[in-house]
């Protein structure tokens, strides 16, 4: 079966084995208002019945400047890594039984109003098809993800979309600005790579 790869500077971070999986998503994510300033997750499932749930394999795992990360897309898979599931993951936390995410006044208030941390950032990405985008943050540009999805609808396939946006487009559920939007095919590649 399929599986994604994820490598840092070469190093394999972790091999998902997409094989009676639902959907997986690697992303890094970060803004100017959090440290670390980029973080990387690996997350995905099967959430049909007797599917397994919710599987982490990287938790929010901070990428350092100046290293290259490598997400692969693979049409065979050897060595997998099992994800391992919120509970797993934090034996000690309470289950939270909140349902309702949506951002009220009060807490677009909170998020307004967090000082920032880095004065900018500088993230560099390349596709698969040699699309190479650098981009640094602006005041309309505080945020940043570079994600790769695969759902098995689209088994052969996953896609990757590197977007940056600040807190008012995710008020207004707006996209961002959208440097790099396509798809990955088998024996593909992506990497993101923080400048500073």
């Amino acid at each position: 079966m399929s599986a994604i790869t994820v490598e840092l500077d070469g190093t394999l971070l972790t091999t998902i084995d997409l094989d009676k999986l639902e959907v997986v998503d690697v992303s890094v994510h970060g803004a100017l208002d959090q440290n670390p300033k980029a973080r990387l997750s690996a997350h995905g499932g099967n959430f049909s019945q007797g599917g397994g749930g919710y599987l982490i394999w990287i938790s929010e795992d901070s990428v350092p400047a100046g290293k290259v990360l490598t997400v692969k897309f693979a049409d065979s898979c050897g060595v997998s890594d099992k994800g391992k599931t919120i509970r797993e993951l934090f034996p000690d936390e309470t289950v939270s039984k909140r349902t309702d995410f949506t951002i009220d006044s009060q807490m677009a208030a909170e998020l307004r109003s967090r000082p920032r941390l880095y004065e900018k950032f500088t993230v560099s990405v390349e596709s698969p098809d040699d699309v190479h985008s650098t981009v640094t943050s602006d005041d309309r540009n505080t945020d940043f993800i570079f994600g790769i999805l695969w759902d098995a609808t689209r088994p052969t396939q996953a896609r990757l979309r590197f977007a940056t946006y600040c807190l008012e487009d995710v008020l207004a559920r707006r996209e961002g600005t959208v440097h790099i939007k396509t798809t990955i095919l088998f024996g593909e590649s992506a990497s993101f790579r923080l400048v500073s």
